[in-house]
Formats: structure tokens, sequence, C-alpha cells
């Protein structure tokens, strides 16, 4: 009892997705969804809604959401223009896929592409979206300089490596310093601290070392470079 209590008192995005062979999976799986949506997938207004609204100029306070949104009681297709109407029983909640928001345990508001032009404009949102950084400019030119000083200054005492030796090194030392000061996502920090799976897989595969794989190809090759 104690521990249904807790997990009622947890957010449901931070439980774990049900179980697809777990007895009575559908039930479960539908109680998750409710859940999900009910508790993070309703609209909520703030600053972000009204962005675009300058009351000095006259502008109507309008969510550039358009929410709250007009109940649609059934679906239905418009024969002359093809316009689907999808049912909508209540007019806060953003539009969701089921399977999605239980696998991705988050808020969505998922959208159908019917033109070109939409699915170009998608296909740049997402690409300036997902390539945008999120470290400035000068900070990220800041870390490189301290990882080049850092380097330098290492090579004081061991200036016996070669050149390929050392440029790996300082591209490593570079890489290492901007990865650690990456943003990371809430739910990407709970589900590590929680210990819980990050990619789902079919197969079962085996770890591969870069590193070390590189070190002894590159001890073979001067082995056989020294026998020639």
């Amino acid at each position: 009892m104690n521990v249904l209590h807790n997990q009622s008192n947890i957010n449901p995005a931070c439980l774990p997705t049900p179980n697809p062979s777990s007895p009575n999976f559908a039930a479960r799986f539908r109680a998750d969804v409710v859940q999900l949506v009910e508790t993070d997938n309703k609209h909520k207004h703030s600053d972000t809604c009204y962005k675009y609204c300058d009351p000095k100029q006259g502008d109507k306070k309008i969510c550039r959401l358009l929410m709250p949104r007009k109940l649609v009681p059934v679906s239905t297709i418009d024969p002359d223009t093809g316009h689907i109407s999808m049912r909508r029983s209540d007019p806060w909640i953003n539009n969701f896929n089921e399977y999605i928001i239980s696998a991705c345990r988050s808020n969505m508001d998922i959208k159908f592409i019917w033109s070109g032009s939409d699915a170009k404009a998608l296909v740049y949102y997402i690409t300036d979206y997902v390539t945008k950084m999120s470290l400035s400019f000068h900070d990220t030119f800041a870390l490189v300089q301290k990882s080049i000083t850092s380097f330098q200054n290492s090579l004081q005492q061991t200036s016996k490596e070669s050149a390929i030796e050392k440029s790996r090194k300082l591209v490593l030392r570079c890489y290492n310093t901007l990865a650690s000061q990456q943003e990371l996502s809430g739910v990407q920090v709970a589900s590590y601290l929680m210990n819980w799976d990050d990619h789902y897989t079919t197969h079962k595969f085996q770890g591969l070392f870069l590193i070390q794989t590189e070190r002894f190809l590159q001890a073979e090759l001067n082995e056989i470079r020294t026998k020639q």
C-alpha cells in the first residue's frame, strides 16, 4: 500500500512505461496515457503565449497557440475541402499520440503534415532546432583556449610524443571539455539517476572500446613496419 501511495505522488513522466508483457497491459497502458495527458499535456498560459502581442500597438492578448481550442464532438472530413476535424473533448489538451507520449514521457503537440510547404517548414525547424548550440561562441572559444593552455602545460612534461599523437590528444581534450559543458534535460538526468535504459534494441550488442582498438591496430601496424 505504501508503494502504491508513493507512486501516486510521483509525476507520471518520472514513471517507466508499462511493460507490454505485463498482465492486463491494455488497461495499464490506457491508465498511463490518461495520467500523462492530464498531468503534463494540458496547456497553461505563459508569457510565451503572448510574446508576439504588443499592447502598446493595441494588439489583443491572444494565445499564439490558439488555446483554448474549439470542442469537436465527432471527427469529420469535409468532402469539399478535405479538411479533417478531429474529435476534441477538452479545450486545453494538446494533440498527442498515445504511443509516442507513453514512450517519451513528456508533453507534445503532434500535427499531421499535409502539404509540401508545411513539410519544408518542418524540416527547416527541426534542422535549426537540433543543430543549435547550447553554448555561445564566446563561451566555446574560452573553453577551447583553456584546453589548449592546459595541453601546452602538459606538453612540457612529456615532449617525446609524435606530432600525430599530440594532435590527437589536443582534439580529444578540446572535445571532452566542450562535452562536459553541454546542457542535459531534466528527463535525461532523472533517467540516469534512476538507472533506466536510455535506448532499446532487439538484440544484445558487445561494447566496442575505440581507443583501445585504435592503440592495438597502431601497435600492430608499427610492428609490421619494423619487420619490413
